[in-house]
């Protein structure tokens, strides 16, 4: 009997072992969050966020908000300030549109991205835009955003203030 729980044991290992190096297990909503933005978000920090992908060709959105504290704070803040693709706000005029809305150019832009996020204005943060249109990369200020035919950007937005970091993936 005692042979057989250890055979047991070895083989339960064997199997959680296969499937982290294999990826069976998903990354957690932190490390999801972090890797884009190229900071790093502790574990054990709760995140609140909604996901809406897995529609049609992966479209959807995924919003976050996270709230730090203390060293917490301090940290991913020192973190955003040595990360030279973060700029200080304010956001550029596409970003600004594309998360509240408003007028360029004769056009209405309509967007409940920041409402969505229950995100105010904010006045002292840094952001993020890394565009993923047409399946390339780019860390951008927004430009050739408007028009396109579809969207894919991910947008981080820390807000000094508050210590809050809103998070928005968007795929159309």
């Amino acid at each position: 009997m005692v042979q057989m729980k250890e055979q047991f044991t070895c083989l339960i290992i064997l199997a959680m072992l296969v499937c982290s190096l294999t990826g069976c297990f998903p990354w957690s909503i932190n490390k999801r969050i972090s890797s884009p933005l190229g900071i790093s978000i502790p574990l054990y920090l709760k995140i609140e966020y909604e996901d809406t992908h897995g529609g049609f060709h992966g479209d959807g959105v995924m919003l976050a908000k996270v709230r730090f504290k203390g060293k917490d704070a301090e940290n991913v803040l020192s973190q955003i300030r040595a990360n030279d693709n973060w700029k200080r706000l304010p956001l550029s005029d596409n970003v600004e549109l594309e998360m509240y809305g408003g007028k360029k150019d004769a056009v209405v832009y309509e967007s409940d991205l920041a409402e969505k996020l229950d995100m105010p204005k904010i006045q002292n943060g840094y952001w993020i835009f890394i565009d993923r249109f047409n399946n390339e990369t780019r860390v951008t200020d927004g430009e050739g955003l408007f028009p396109r035919y579809s969207a894919n950007y991910t947008l981080g937005i820390y807000d000094t203030d508050s210590s809050i970091l809103y998070y928005c993936k968007f795929d159309s």
